[in-house]
């Protein structure tokens, strides 16, 4: 690898484990990792804190070394990565396919490697090739909201899905935006599908707060107000 090959590769391989270490969050305590260079060769490693959890750790190696023979194999949804995972994953492998596959790239986990061969881009490549568009409704709660141009992004966690769905909503929603935030939301606007039938993005065009679970009325209510003959 030239150099810019070999810095491009490291922080791919970091962002791939900090995309996993975020999705296991466990009891919410921070797992902080240490770099480790081994002298004379070309590897790079990640080592826990001593402090962490061993039961946490053990879904984060697991997820690390099963989702990309998931994703090679075009099961996405089994391999439950964000989209900035299935990335840096992505990147990952084109760099193999550069370099002939011959497991240049490889990913080790408790001492047993992981090829990332030419494979997983070009599986990747091939499910975004299916996706499509379609207008239609997404529900869930607000999760995020940051800067973007043209726009505002959003998250929307529907408990439908396994990830949640990223939101574009134009300048002149920020403020219903802000007032939603934490609150469950439906989204009307033009949905962006994997061919499998899971959406992965929104255009907004609307946006309606809806009530929480405790602000329904009970089924005594309810009863109350229905009539039967």
């Amino acid at each position: 690898m030239t150099p810019d090959e070999f810095v491009a590769a490291v922080r791919n391989f970091f962002g791939y484990i900090n995309e996993i270490t975020a999705s296991q969050n466990g009891d919410g305590s921070e797992v902080t990792w240490a770099v480790k260079v081994k002298e004379g060769s070309n590897l790079i490693g990640l080592a826990p804190a001593s402090s962490v959890p061993t039961s946490r750790l053990a879904m984060i190696y697991e997820k690390a070394r099963y989702a990309p023979l998931a994703v090679a194999r075009g099961d996405f949804a089994g391999a439950g990565l964000s989209d900035k995972a299935v990335g840096h994953l992505k990147a990952l492998s084109e760099l193999a396919e550069k370099h002939g596959d011959q497991q240049c790239v490889s990913i080790w986990i408790k001492r047993e490697p992981i090829n990332i061969g030419s494979g997983i881009a070009k599986r990747i490549e091939f499910e975004n090739e299916g996706d499509f568009f379609d207008f239609g409704t997404i529900e869930g709660r607000l999760e995020t909201i940051s800067d973007a141009t043209g726009g505002i992004r959003i998250r929307i966690r529907d408990f439908l899905y396994p990830k949640s769905v990223n939101c574009i909503v134009p300048e002149t929603m920020v403020q219903m935006v802000l007032s939603s935030f934490r609150r469950r939301v439906e989204v009307d606007g033009r949905i962006r599908y994997r061919k499998d039938g899971t959406p992965i993005s929104i255009e907004a065009a609307q946006i309606e707060l809806l009530p929480e679970d405790d602000e329904l009325p009970s089924a005594s209510e309810v009863r109350g107000i229905m009539a039967f003959s």
